[in-house]
């Protein structure tokens, strides 16, 4: 008589980072959306964040350039406030980033929002499953996100301008902007900290600083 198997338990379980995936995507259909004072609060303090890094870098850093371009000041905003509050706020925070900043004139990018969501949403997820919170990780991950900003701009100006050389764009254009981002990258992060911080204070805390 053949042994029965149960087919369920058989079944190889999925990769830790695909079941994080499921999760956080059951996590974003529950309606557990509550508006109350430290959610609109946090909400207040992301969206002026927000307009400040767009007014930035439309105005101060069109005109005062690090190394001849541009930096790209929603990157690492939305980078450093999915780390700090999660995969919800990240993607959100990055679609919004995409709209704010090309509704401003800033950018001719049009592809934003493929690397700003999925920035903003798998960052705080692969750092709960395989690493840990800390400032190399951040870094590690606004230069990657950054590397992707770079072929986004490569890709369309290699669609926009017909005669091009591609070691010129890259040193004339898309080096420039990379190294321009990543300079700035951490004041941003210190400023997303710093404003967020308190959100994240026990009520003991908070009562002890007022």
């Amino acid at each position: 008589m053949k042994p029965t198997t149960n087919k369920a338990a058989s079944r190889r379980e999925p990769p830790p980072l695909l079941r994080a995936l499921r999760e956080a995507r059951l996590r974003l259909r529950l309606p557990e959306w509550r508006p109350d004072g430290l959610f609109i609060g946090r909400a207040l303090v992301v969206g002026a964040l927000l307009l400040l890094m767009a007014l930035l870098q439309t105005t101060l850093f069109s005109r005062f350039r690090p190394f001849g371009a541009i930096p790209d000041l929603m990157l690492p905003l939305v980078v450093a406030v999915a780390m700090t509050e999660g995969e919800r706020w990240g993607g959100i925070v990055g679609l919004a980033a995409a709209f704010v900043i090309q509704s401003l004139g800033a950018d001719t990018v049009t592809l934003l929002p493929l690397l700003y969501v999925p920035a903003g949403y798998l960052c705080p997820i692969i750092t709960r499953l395989y690493l840990t919170d800390s400032i190399p990780v951040r870094a590690i991950y606004t230069a990657a996100a950054g590397v992707g900003r770079a072929l986004l701009t490569l890709i369309l100006l290699a669609i926009h301008v017909q005669s091009f050389s591609l070691p010129q764009l890259l040193w004339h254009v898309v080096l420039p902007e990379y190294a321009a981002t990543l300079l700035l990258s951490a004041p941003v992060h210190v400023l997303v900290h710093a404003a967020l911080r308190p959100f994240h204070k026990s009520r003991a805390e908070r009562i002890t600083t007022l």
